[in-house]
Protein backbone atom coordinates (compact mmCIF):
# COMPACT_ATOMS: atom_id res chain seq x y z
CA UNK A 1 0.00 0.00 0.00
CA UNK A 2 1.47 3.48 -1.05
CA UNK A 3 0.18 6.72 -0.09
CA UNK A 4 0.97 9.65 3.25
CA UNK A 5 1.60 7.76 6.44
CA UNK A 6 0.46 10.66 8.33
CA UNK A 7 -2.89 10.44 6.66
CA UNK A 8 -3.38 6.43 7.55
CA UNK A 9 -2.10 7.42 11.17
CA UNK A 10 -4.96 10.20 11.24
CA UNK A 11 -7.60 8.14 10.19
CA UNK A 12 -6.41 5.15 12.52
CA UNK A 13 -6.13 7.47 15.62
CA UNK A 14 -10.03 8.53 15.12
CA UNK A 15 -10.93 4.93 14.42
CA UNK A 16 -9.02 3.98 17.38
CA UNK A 17 -10.88 6.67 19.68
CA UNK A 18 -14.19 5.97 18.42
CA UNK A 19 -13.40 2.25 19.25
CA UNK A 20 -12.37 3.19 22.93
CA UNK A 21 -15.15 5.09 23.63
CA UNK A 22 -17.33 2.33 22.81
CA UNK A 23 -15.18 -0.11 24.53
CA UNK A 24 -15.06 1.68 27.43
CA UNK A 25 -18.56 2.34 27.71
CA UNK A 26 -19.58 -1.46 27.43
CA UNK A 27 -17.08 -1.76 29.50
CA UNK A 28 -18.33 0.22 32.92
CA UNK A 29 -21.71 -1.87 32.63
CA UNK A 30 -19.45 -5.16 32.48
CA UNK A 31 -17.19 -4.60 35.24
CA UNK A 32 -18.80 -6.54 37.80
CA UNK A 33 -18.60 -9.58 36.09
CA UNK A 34 -15.11 -9.46 34.50
CA UNK A 35 -13.70 -8.89 38.21
CA UNK A 36 -15.94 -12.35 39.57
CA UNK A 37 -13.88 -13.48 36.66
CA UNK A 38 -11.04 -12.26 37.11
CA UNK A 39 -11.54 -13.74 40.97
CA UNK A 40 -12.33 -17.04 39.83
CA UNK A 41 -9.33 -17.19 37.29
CA UNK A 42 -6.94 -16.23 39.59
CA UNK A 43 -8.82 -18.50 42.88
CA UNK A 44 -8.46 -21.39 40.69
CA UNK A 45 -4.63 -20.70 39.22
CA UNK A 46 -4.06 -20.27 42.98
CA UNK A 47 -5.50 -23.53 43.74
CA UNK A 48 -3.73 -25.56 40.93
CA UNK A 49 -0.24 -23.84 42.24
CA UNK A 50 -1.12 -24.96 46.24
CA UNK A 51 -1.68 -28.35 44.47
CA UNK A 52 1.34 -28.63 42.84
CA UNK A 53 3.42 -27.22 45.73
CA UNK A 54 1.92 -30.00 48.19
CA UNK A 55 2.97 -32.78 45.67
CA UNK A 56 6.25 -31.44 45.44
CA UNK A 57 6.34 -31.17 49.32
CA UNK A 58 5.09 -34.54 49.59
CA UNK A 59 6.88 -35.79 46.92
CA UNK A 60 10.04 -35.33 49.32
CA UNK A 61 8.66 -36.88 52.77
CA UNK A 62 8.06 -39.88 50.15
CA UNK A 63 11.19 -39.63 49.18
CA UNK A 64 11.90 -39.95 52.68
CA UNK A 65 10.11 -42.72 53.31
CA UNK A 66 11.58 -45.09 50.54
CA UNK A 67 15.09 -44.40 51.96
CA UNK A 68 13.97 -45.64 55.33
CA UNK A 69 12.62 -49.13 53.21
CA UNK A 70 16.11 -49.15 51.03
CA UNK A 71 17.95 -48.66 54.21
CA UNK A 72 15.94 -51.73 55.72
CA UNK A 73 15.94 -53.75 52.13
CA UNK A 74 20.09 -53.48 52.82
CA UNK A 75 20.15 -53.93 56.49
CA UNK A 76 17.78 -56.93 57.28
CA UNK A 77 15.45 -59.30 55.44
CA UNK A 78 12.10 -58.28 54.18
CA UNK A 79 10.37 -61.15 52.82
CA UNK A 80 7.37 -62.74 55.42
CA UNK A 81 9.02 -65.74 57.99
CA UNK A 82 12.27 -63.56 58.62
CA UNK A 83 13.75 -62.98 62.16
CA UNK A 84 12.42 -59.49 63.37
CA UNK A 85 15.22 -56.65 62.75
CA UNK A 86 18.44 -56.46 65.64
CA UNK A 87 18.99 -53.93 67.81
CA UNK A 88 21.18 -52.10 65.62
CA UNK A 89 19.72 -52.13 62.84
CA UNK A 90 16.40 -50.82 65.20
CA UNK A 91 18.51 -48.10 66.37
CA UNK A 92 19.88 -47.37 62.68
CA UNK A 93 16.70 -46.66 61.83
CA UNK A 94 15.19 -44.59 64.82
CA UNK A 95 18.50 -42.64 64.03
CA UNK A 96 17.35 -41.96 60.64
CA UNK A 97 14.00 -40.47 61.63
CA UNK A 98 15.23 -38.72 63.61
CA UNK A 99 17.42 -36.99 61.08
CA UNK A 100 14.93 -36.90 58.38
CA UNK A 101 12.36 -34.69 60.93
CA UNK A 102 15.48 -32.12 61.04
CA UNK A 103 15.75 -31.86 57.57
CA UNK A 104 11.88 -32.20 56.82
CA UNK A 105 10.23 -28.56 57.90
CA UNK A 106 6.94 -30.56 56.53
CA UNK A 107 7.48 -34.17 58.52
CA UNK A 108 5.47 -34.58 61.78
CA UNK A 109 6.34 -37.97 62.34
CA UNK A 110 7.82 -41.13 60.77
CA UNK A 111 6.82 -44.82 61.60
CA UNK A 112 8.55 -48.63 60.72
CA UNK A 113 5.84 -51.22 61.65
CA UNK A 114 7.05 -55.32 61.29
CA UNK A 115 3.56 -56.54 59.93
CA UNK A 116 4.55 -59.94 60.78
CA UNK A 117 6.13 -59.76 64.53
CA UNK A 118 4.11 -56.82 65.35
CA UNK A 119 7.56 -54.82 65.90
CA UNK A 120 6.93 -50.90 65.77
CA UNK A 121 9.38 -48.07 65.55
CA UNK A 122 7.84 -44.20 65.94
CA UNK A 123 9.15 -41.22 65.83
CA UNK A 124 7.71 -37.55 65.85
CA UNK A 125 8.74 -33.84 65.73
CA UNK A 126 10.34 -32.23 68.99
CA UNK A 127 7.89 -29.32 68.99
CA UNK A 128 4.52 -31.60 68.05
CA UNK A 129 2.55 -32.16 70.73
CA UNK A 130 2.80 -34.57 73.24
CA UNK A 131 -0.75 -35.47 73.51
CA UNK A 132 -0.97 -35.30 69.31
CA UNK A 133 1.98 -37.08 69.27
CA UNK A 134 0.68 -39.99 71.22
CA UNK A 135 -2.72 -40.21 69.12
CA UNK A 136 -0.43 -40.31 65.98
CA UNK A 137 1.52 -43.51 67.03
CA UNK A 138 -1.50 -44.88 68.22
CA UNK A 139 -3.45 -44.31 64.94
CA UNK A 140 -0.77 -45.59 62.84
CA UNK A 141 -0.25 -48.99 65.08
CA UNK A 142 -3.88 -49.70 63.88
CA UNK A 143 -4.85 -48.56 60.44
CA UNK A 144 -0.94 -48.58 58.56
CA UNK A 145 -1.78 -51.67 57.44
CA UNK A 146 -5.21 -50.83 56.13
CA UNK A 147 -3.97 -47.56 54.40
CA UNK A 148 -0.81 -48.80 52.89
CA UNK A 149 -0.05 -48.33 49.37
CA UNK A 150 2.33 -50.37 46.91
CA UNK A 151 6.09 -49.20 46.48
CA UNK A 152 5.73 -47.03 43.53
CA UNK A 153 2.59 -45.15 44.36
CA UNK A 154 2.22 -41.01 44.82
CA UNK A 155 -1.27 -41.22 46.32
CA UNK A 156 -1.51 -39.77 49.99
CA UNK A 157 -4.36 -39.98 52.04
CA UNK A 158 -5.96 -37.27 54.18
CA UNK A 159 -6.83 -38.11 58.19
CA UNK A 160 -8.14 -36.99 61.38
CA UNK A 161 -6.30 -37.67 64.36
CA UNK A 162 -7.67 -36.22 67.35
CA UNK A 163 -8.25 -31.95 67.09
CA UNK A 164 -5.57 -32.67 64.40
CA UNK A 165 -5.72 -33.20 60.31
CA UNK A 166 -2.83 -35.00 58.35
CA UNK A 167 -1.40 -36.06 55.39
CA UNK A 168 -0.04 -39.26 55.63
CA UNK A 169 1.57 -42.29 53.37
CA UNK A 170 1.55 -45.80 54.24
CA UNK A 171 4.07 -47.92 51.99
CA UNK A 172 4.66 -51.42 52.20
CA UNK A 173 8.35 -53.40 50.85
CA UNK A 174 7.88 -56.84 51.70
CA UNK A 175 6.78 -57.70 55.34
CA UNK A 176 7.48 -53.67 56.60
CA UNK A 177 5.14 -50.59 56.39
CA UNK A 178 6.92 -47.56 56.85
CA UNK A 179 5.42 -43.75 56.58
CA UNK A 180 4.89 -40.63 57.89
CA UNK A 181 3.03 -37.50 58.51
CA UNK A 182 2.33 -34.05 57.88
CA UNK A 183 -0.17 -31.73 59.17
CA UNK A 184 -2.60 -29.69 56.75
CA UNK A 185 -1.39 -26.77 59.00
CA UNK A 186 1.51 -26.25 57.06
CA UNK A 187 -0.28 -26.33 53.87
CA UNK A 188 -2.73 -23.46 54.59
CA UNK A 189 -3.30 -21.82 50.76
CA UNK A 190 -3.14 -17.96 51.99
CA UNK A 191 0.20 -18.54 53.67
CA UNK A 192 2.19 -19.02 50.01
CA UNK A 193 -0.37 -17.83 47.56
CA UNK A 194 -2.39 -14.90 47.22
CA UNK A 195 -6.77 -15.37 47.31
CA UNK A 196 -8.47 -12.80 45.77
CA UNK A 197 -11.61 -11.64 48.07
CA UNK A 198 -12.60 -11.35 51.02
CA UNK A 199 -13.26 -13.96 53.50
CA UNK A 200 -11.98 -16.82 51.93
CA UNK A 201 -12.06 -20.76 52.83
CA UNK A 202 -10.68 -23.33 51.53
CA UNK A 203 -11.53 -26.88 51.89
CA UNK A 204 -10.48 -30.36 50.76
CA UNK A 205 -13.20 -32.73 50.26
CA UNK A 206 -12.52 -36.55 50.17
CA UNK A 207 -15.81 -37.92 50.11
CA UNK A 208 -18.23 -36.99 53.10
CA UNK A 209 -15.21 -35.60 54.75
CA UNK A 210 -13.95 -32.30 54.80
CA UNK A 211 -10.53 -30.75 55.42
CA UNK A 212 -9.83 -26.97 56.55
CA UNK A 213 -6.85 -25.84 54.60
CA UNK A 214 -6.99 -21.81 54.87
CA UNK A 215 -9.07 -18.85 55.07
CA UNK A 216 -11.81 -18.37 57.73
CA UNK A 217 -12.88 -21.65 59.20
CA UNK A 218 -16.65 -20.44 59.06
CA UNK A 219 -17.22 -17.74 56.27
CA UNK A 220 -20.98 -18.10 56.30
CA UNK A 221 -21.23 -20.91 53.85
CA UNK A 222 -21.80 -20.46 49.70
CA UNK A 223 -23.97 -17.52 50.14
CA UNK A 224 -25.63 -15.85 47.65
CA UNK A 225 -22.44 -13.53 45.66
CA UNK A 226 -19.73 -16.44 47.11
CA UNK A 227 -17.29 -17.33 44.49
CA UNK A 228 -16.49 -20.76 43.99
CA UNK A 229 -13.51 -22.80 42.39
CA UNK A 230 -12.97 -26.40 42.71
CA UNK A 231 -10.08 -28.55 41.36
CA UNK A 232 -9.32 -32.19 41.51
CA UNK A 233 -6.18 -33.49 42.90
CA UNK A 234 -5.94 -37.27 42.02
CA UNK A 235 -2.76 -38.12 44.47
CA UNK A 236 -4.93 -37.06 47.17
CA UNK A 237 -8.09 -38.09 45.60
CA UNK A 238 -9.80 -35.26 46.70
CA UNK A 239 -11.32 -31.97 45.33
CA UNK A 240 -10.13 -28.44 46.67
CA UNK A 241 -12.94 -26.22 47.07
CA UNK A 242 -12.27 -22.20 47.33
CA UNK A 243 -15.07 -19.40 48.46
CA UNK A 244 -14.41 -16.21 48.97
CA UNK A 245 -16.37 -13.03 48.53
CA UNK A 246 -15.57 -11.15 45.73
CA UNK A 247 -13.95 -7.45 46.05
CA UNK A 248 -16.00 -5.43 43.73
CA UNK A 249 -16.80 -1.59 43.17
CA UNK A 250 -20.67 -0.74 43.27
CA UNK A 251 -20.37 3.69 43.21
CA UNK A 252 -18.49 5.19 40.00
CA UNK A 253 -20.25 3.38 37.53
CA UNK A 254 -21.73 6.75 35.43
CA UNK A 255 -18.58 8.47 36.25
CA UNK A 256 -16.43 6.21 34.55
CA UNK A 257 -18.21 6.69 30.96
CA UNK A 258 -16.99 10.46 30.99
CA UNK A 259 -13.83 10.76 33.03
CA UNK A 260 -12.54 7.67 30.02
CA UNK A 261 -13.79 10.25 27.14
CA UNK A 262 -11.77 13.22 28.52
CA UNK A 263 -8.86 11.35 29.02
CA UNK A 264 -8.92 9.64 25.67
CA UNK A 265 -9.82 13.21 23.92
CA UNK A 266 -6.43 14.32 26.43
CA UNK A 267 -4.41 11.35 24.65
CA UNK A 268 -5.66 12.37 20.73
CA UNK A 269 -3.94 15.57 21.22
CA UNK A 270 -1.03 14.50 22.82
CA UNK A 271 -0.80 11.96 20.23
CA UNK A 272 -1.33 14.49 17.78
CA UNK A 273 1.63 16.95 18.68
CA UNK A 274 4.11 13.48 18.87
CA UNK A 275 3.03 12.66 15.01
CA UNK A 276 3.79 16.12 14.22
CA UNK A 277 7.00 15.59 16.20
CA UNK A 278 7.87 12.18 15.03
CA UNK A 279 7.16 13.01 11.49
CA UNK A 280 9.95 15.56 11.52
CA UNK A 281 12.54 14.21 13.91
CA UNK A 282 12.28 10.42 13.38
CA UNK A 283 10.83 10.00 9.94
CA UNK A 284 13.09 12.03 7.83
CA UNK A 285 16.05 10.98 9.25
CA UNK A 286 15.02 7.21 9.94
CA UNK A 287 14.47 6.78 5.94
CA UNK A 288 17.89 7.84 5.60
CA UNK A 289 19.22 5.24 7.70
CA UNK A 290 17.45 3.05 5.90
CA UNK A 291 18.56 3.25 2.44
CA UNK A 292 22.08 3.21 4.20
CA UNK A 293 21.55 -0.15 5.60
CA UNK A 294 20.10 -1.42 2.38
CA UNK A 295 23.63 0.10 0.70
CA UNK A 296 25.45 -1.72 3.38
CA UNK A 297 23.66 -5.02 3.06
CA UNK A 298 24.18 -4.85 -0.81
CA UNK A 299 27.58 -4.80 0.02
CA UNK A 300 28.79 -1.13 -0.34
CA UNK A 301 30.92 -1.46 2.91
CA UNK A 302 31.92 2.27 1.56
CA UNK A 303 28.38 4.15 2.41
CA UNK A 304 28.99 6.86 5.12
CA UNK A 305 26.33 9.28 6.63
CA UNK A 306 26.62 12.64 7.81
CA UNK A 307 25.76 13.03 11.06
CA UNK A 308 25.13 17.09 10.62
CA UNK A 309 21.87 16.30 9.17
CA UNK A 310 21.07 14.11 11.77
CA UNK A 311 18.58 16.49 13.44
CA UNK A 312 18.50 15.10 17.16
CA UNK A 313 21.19 13.81 19.25
CA UNK A 314 19.64 10.43 19.20
CA UNK A 315 20.11 9.88 15.42
CA UNK A 316 23.44 11.40 15.58
CA UNK A 317 24.14 8.49 17.61
CA UNK A 318 23.27 5.73 15.19
CA UNK A 319 24.57 7.92 12.28
CA UNK A 320 27.70 7.73 13.84
CA UNK A 321 27.70 4.11 15.37
CA UNK A 322 26.38 2.73 11.48
CA UNK A 323 29.42 4.54 9.96
CA UNK A 324 31.68 2.69 13.10
CA UNK A 325 30.29 -0.55 12.17
CA UNK A 326 30.13 -0.04 8.41
CA UNK A 327 34.12 0.69 8.96
CA UNK A 328 34.66 -2.60 10.81
CA UNK A 329 32.55 -4.81 8.29
CA UNK A 330 35.46 -6.15 7.40
CA UNK A 331 37.21 -7.12 10.26
CA UNK A 332 34.13 -8.59 12.46
CA UNK A 333 33.56 -11.13 9.90
CA UNK A 334 36.88 -12.27 10.49
CA UNK A 335 36.28 -12.15 13.99
CA UNK A 336 33.48 -14.13 13.77
CA UNK A 337 34.79 -17.00 12.17
CA UNK A 338 37.28 -17.23 14.73
CA UNK A 339 34.46 -16.76 17.36
CA UNK A 340 32.44 -19.84 15.74
CA UNK A 341 36.04 -21.96 16.10
CA UNK A 342 36.61 -20.84 19.46
CA UNK A 343 32.91 -21.55 20.28
CA UNK A 344 32.83 -25.33 18.79
CA UNK A 345 36.05 -25.81 21.61
CA UNK A 346 34.17 -23.99 23.94
CA UNK A 347 31.00 -26.43 23.60
CA UNK A 348 32.98 -29.93 23.61
CA UNK A 349 34.46 -28.34 26.86
CA UNK A 350 30.80 -27.81 28.41
CA UNK A 351 29.45 -31.29 27.12
CA UNK A 352 32.25 -33.14 28.60
CA UNK A 353 32.12 -31.05 31.61
CA UNK A 354 28.46 -32.37 31.74
CA UNK A 355 29.42 -36.30 31.01
CA UNK A 356 31.32 -35.97 34.75
CA UNK A 357 29.04 -38.39 36.59
CA UNK A 358 27.32 -37.53 39.72
CA UNK A 359 28.73 -40.58 41.64
CA UNK A 360 30.71 -38.59 43.97
CA UNK A 361 28.37 -37.72 46.36
CA UNK A 362 26.63 -41.19 46.50
CA UNK A 363 30.14 -42.66 46.97
CA UNK A 364 30.70 -40.84 49.79
CA UNK A 365 27.00 -41.67 51.06
CA UNK A 366 27.98 -45.42 50.49
CA UNK A 367 31.03 -45.07 52.73
CA UNK A 368 28.80 -42.88 55.73
CA UNK A 369 26.00 -46.37 55.27
CA UNK A 370 29.17 -48.81 55.37
CA UNK A 371 30.42 -47.47 58.74
CA UNK A 372 27.58 -49.15 60.00
CA UNK A 373 27.29 -52.55 58.76
CA UNK A 374 30.60 -53.15 56.37
CA UNK A 375 33.84 -54.73 58.01
CA UNK A 376 36.74 -52.62 58.23
CA UNK A 377 38.17 -54.74 55.51
CA UNK A 378 35.83 -53.99 53.25
CA UNK A 379 35.64 -50.21 53.92
CA UNK A 380 39.37 -49.80 52.87
CA UNK A 381 38.39 -52.03 49.53
CA UNK A 382 35.62 -50.07 48.80
CA UNK A 383 37.70 -46.41 49.38
CA UNK A 384 40.54 -47.96 47.27
CA UNK A 385 38.19 -48.52 44.66
CA UNK A 386 37.01 -45.04 44.97
CA UNK A 387 40.19 -43.48 44.94
CA UNK A 388 40.86 -45.15 41.62
CA UNK A 389 37.86 -43.72 40.28
CA UNK A 390 38.77 -40.28 41.11
CA UNK A 391 42.06 -40.54 40.07
CA UNK A 392 40.73 -41.49 36.43
CA UNK A 393 38.14 -39.00 36.90
CA UNK A 394 40.16 -35.82 37.59
CA UNK A 395 43.91 -36.50 36.23
CA UNK A 396 42.76 -37.87 32.22
CA UNK A 397 43.64 -33.79 30.72
CA UNK A 398 43.42 -35.20 27.50
CA UNK A 399 40.38 -35.27 25.23
CA UNK A 400 41.05 -38.56 23.88
CA UNK A 401 41.83 -41.93 26.11
CA UNK A 402 42.47 -45.80 25.65
CA UNK A 403 39.64 -48.08 25.46
CA UNK A 404 41.14 -50.62 27.50
CA UNK A 405 41.91 -47.79 29.86
CA UNK A 406 37.91 -46.69 29.91
CA UNK A 407 36.87 -50.58 30.21
CA UNK A 408 38.81 -50.57 33.61
CA UNK A 409 37.34 -47.65 34.44
CA UNK A 410 33.63 -48.83 34.01
CA UNK A 411 35.04 -52.52 35.63
CA UNK A 412 36.01 -50.20 39.03
CA UNK A 413 32.83 -48.37 38.65
CA UNK A 414 30.74 -50.87 38.43
CA UNK A 415 32.57 -52.93 41.84
CA UNK A 416 31.67 -49.60 43.71
CA UNK A 417 28.08 -50.00 42.67
CA UNK A 418 27.94 -54.01 43.69
CA UNK A 419 28.78 -52.31 47.51
CA UNK A 420 26.09 -49.92 46.95
CA UNK A 421 23.28 -52.75 45.31
CA UNK A 422 24.47 -56.01 46.16
CA UNK A 423 23.90 -59.06 43.51
CA UNK A 424 21.62 -56.41 41.54
CA UNK A 425 24.50 -56.21 38.14
CA UNK A 426 25.42 -58.51 35.83
CA UNK A 427 28.40 -57.29 33.69
CA UNK A 428 30.96 -58.88 30.95
CA UNK A 429 32.47 -57.10 28.07
CA UNK A 430 33.88 -58.76 24.52
CA UNK A 431 36.51 -56.68 23.07
CA UNK A 432 38.86 -57.02 20.21
CA UNK A 433 42.82 -56.95 21.21
CA UNK A 434 42.79 -54.16 18.20
CA UNK A 435 39.89 -52.03 19.41
CA UNK A 436 40.98 -52.36 23.11
CA UNK A 437 44.20 -50.26 21.95
CA UNK A 438 41.82 -47.78 20.12
CA UNK A 439 41.32 -44.07 21.61
CA UNK A 440 38.35 -42.78 22.01
CA UNK A 441 36.67 -39.96 23.77
CA UNK A 442 37.36 -39.22 27.15
CA UNK A 443 33.88 -40.75 29.82
CA UNK A 444 32.04 -41.84 26.41
CA UNK A 445 31.53 -45.49 26.57
CA UNK A 446 30.88 -45.02 30.71
CA UNK A 447 27.89 -42.67 29.87
CA UNK A 448 26.49 -45.44 28.56
CA UNK A 449 26.80 -47.34 31.44
CA UNK A 450 25.70 -44.93 33.63
CA UNK A 451 22.97 -44.09 32.01
CA UNK A 452 21.80 -48.01 32.03
CA UNK A 453 22.22 -47.80 35.70
CA UNK A 454 20.12 -44.97 36.40
CA UNK A 455 17.33 -45.63 33.89
CA UNK A 456 17.58 -49.62 33.61
CA UNK A 457 18.38 -50.63 37.31
CA UNK A 458 15.40 -51.67 39.94
CA UNK A 459 15.63 -53.36 43.21
CA UNK A 460 13.99 -56.46 42.43
CA UNK A 461 16.00 -57.78 39.20
CA UNK A 462 19.28 -58.06 38.25
CA UNK A 463 20.84 -55.91 35.65
CA UNK A 464 22.58 -57.77 32.95
CA UNK A 465 24.76 -55.13 31.03
CA UNK A 466 26.84 -56.48 28.27
CA UNK A 467 29.50 -54.46 26.08
CA UNK A 468 31.19 -55.48 23.22
CA UNK A 469 33.93 -53.63 21.33
CA UNK A 470 34.92 -54.59 17.55
CA UNK A 471 36.15 -53.31 13.99
CA UNK A 472 33.62 -53.05 11.39
CA UNK A 473 34.00 -51.60 8.06
CA UNK A 474 31.17 -50.57 5.90
CA UNK A 475 30.51 -48.82 2.86
CA UNK A 476 30.14 -45.60 4.68
CA UNK A 477 32.11 -46.32 8.10
CA UNK A 478 35.35 -47.77 8.83
CA UNK A 479 36.47 -48.18 12.27
CA UNK A 480 36.06 -49.08 15.85
CA UNK A 481 32.14 -50.34 16.59
CA UNK A 482 30.76 -50.37 20.61
CA UNK A 483 27.62 -51.87 21.43
CA UNK A 484 26.14 -51.27 25.25
CA UNK A 485 23.20 -53.48 25.49
CA UNK A 486 21.22 -53.78 28.73
CA UNK A 487 18.09 -55.91 30.37
CA UNK A 488 16.22 -52.76 31.20
CA UNK A 489 12.49 -51.72 30.22
CA UNK A 490 14.40 -49.87 26.72
CA UNK A 491 13.90 -46.52 25.33
CA UNK A 492 10.42 -44.97 24.46
CA UNK A 493 9.87 -44.46 21.24
CA UNK A 494 9.41 -40.38 21.98
CA UNK A 495 12.99 -40.18 22.90
CA UNK A 496 14.48 -42.42 20.41
CA UNK A 497 12.93 -39.97 17.83
CA UNK A 498 14.11 -37.30 19.91
CA UNK A 499 17.71 -38.35 20.52
CA UNK A 500 18.20 -39.30 16.64
CA UNK A 501 17.18 -36.42 15.14
CA UNK A 502 19.76 -33.65 14.03
CA UNK A 503 18.31 -30.52 15.38
CA UNK A 504 17.76 -32.16 18.82
CA UNK A 505 18.16 -29.99 21.57
CA UNK A 506 19.27 -31.04 25.21
CA UNK A 507 16.74 -33.72 26.90
CA UNK A 508 16.36 -33.53 30.31
CA UNK A 509 15.29 -37.25 30.49
CA UNK A 510 18.05 -38.66 28.85
CA UNK A 511 20.87 -35.91 29.33
CA UNK A 512 24.07 -38.21 29.38
CA UNK A 513 23.02 -39.66 25.53
CA UNK A 514 22.02 -36.40 24.16
CA UNK A 515 25.58 -35.26 25.44
CA UNK A 516 27.54 -38.05 24.00
CA UNK A 517 25.72 -37.30 20.51
CA UNK A 518 26.87 -33.85 20.76
CA UNK A 519 30.06 -34.77 21.53
CA UNK A 520 30.86 -37.29 19.02
CA UNK A 521 29.42 -34.47 16.00
CA UNK A 522 31.70 -32.03 17.94
CA UNK A 523 35.15 -34.10 17.69
CA UNK A 524 34.40 -36.46 14.38
CA UNK A 525 31.87 -33.53 13.00
CA UNK A 526 29.56 -36.32 11.97
CA UNK A 527 25.61 -36.65 12.96
CA UNK A 528 25.42 -40.96 12.46
CA UNK A 529 27.45 -42.00 14.76
CA UNK A 530 25.69 -42.57 17.94
CA UNK A 531 22.48 -45.48 17.38
CA UNK A 532 19.90 -45.73 19.74
CA UNK A 533 17.01 -48.88 19.85
CA UNK A 534 16.29 -52.04 21.57
CA UNK A 535 16.65 -54.91 21.48
CA UNK A 536 14.00 -57.73 20.67
CA UNK A 537 14.34 -60.09 23.68
CA UNK A 538 14.17 -56.61 26.06
CA UNK A 539 16.18 -53.93 26.83
CA UNK A 540 18.07 -50.36 25.37
CA UNK A 541 20.78 -51.28 23.22
CA UNK A 542 23.59 -48.15 22.19
CA UNK A 543 25.81 -48.43 19.24
CA UNK A 544 28.73 -46.08 19.05
CA UNK A 545 31.25 -45.42 16.08
CA UNK A 546 34.82 -44.18 16.60
CA UNK A 547 35.78 -43.46 12.95
CA UNK A 548 39.20 -43.97 11.82
CA UNK A 549 39.33 -41.17 10.32
CA UNK A 550 37.81 -37.21 11.29
CA UNK A 551 35.89 -35.45 8.56
CA UNK A 552 36.62 -31.72 8.14
CA UNK A 553 33.83 -29.19 9.78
Amino acid sequence: MTGSWWKRATILLCAILLSALLFFTWTSFNVMGQIRRTVDAENLNSVKLWAGDVESRAGAIREHIHELLVTLHNSNELRTGTPIMNARTKQKILDMMEEKLIVSTDADAFFVFDTENDYYLFSAETSLDSRAAHALKDYFREHAMRQETPFRSREWNTIQVGDSAYFSQCVRLGKYVAGAASSLDYYHIDQKFSVLGEEPCFVLQKGDDSFFCGGAPSPGGEGRGRSTVSVEIPFLNAVGTLTVTPILSTGGQFLLPVLLFLDSAVCVVLVFILLLLLRREVARPGRELIRANQALALGDVEYRLDPQKAGSDEFRALYESFNTMAAQITRLRIESYDLRLQENRNRLTMLRAQIRPHSFLNAITTISNMTYIAEPEEIRQYISAFAKFIRYMLNVSSDRILLSEELDHIRNYLRMQEVRFPGSIHFDVECEEEAARREIPFLILYTLVENSIKHAMTLYEELQIHIRCFRLQTEDFQGTCLVEEDSGEGFREEIIAQLLREDAVFTKDHLGLTNVRYTLHLAYHRNDLLRISNREEGGARVEIRIPDREDGP
